[in-house]
């Protein structure tokens, strides 16, 4: 993901769980269309990268909606 300029987010404060509300100081980016295209569900959706994991955020709550391990 660091090739679409996404620096990944490192000793979060938070638990990576489905349903955690994040802390709305963290950046959000918009999906790459290639995601998009598996999994269209996520359209509207934004995500972050912990570690290596890409982390499905929904930008009105800030909640995760999911987790895709690296």
């Amino acid at each position: 993901m660091t090739r679409i300029g996404v620096s990944p987010v490192r000793n979060v404060n938070f638990r990576v769980n489905v349903g955690t509300a994040i802390p709305r100081s963290v950046t959000l980016h918009a999906l790459p269309p290639s995601i998009l295209t598996l999994v269209p569900a996520y359209r509207g959706l934004q995500f972050i990268l912990v570690e290596d994991d890409i982390v499905i955020i929904d930008p009105d709550t800030f909640e995760i909606v999911d987790v895709i391990p690296a």
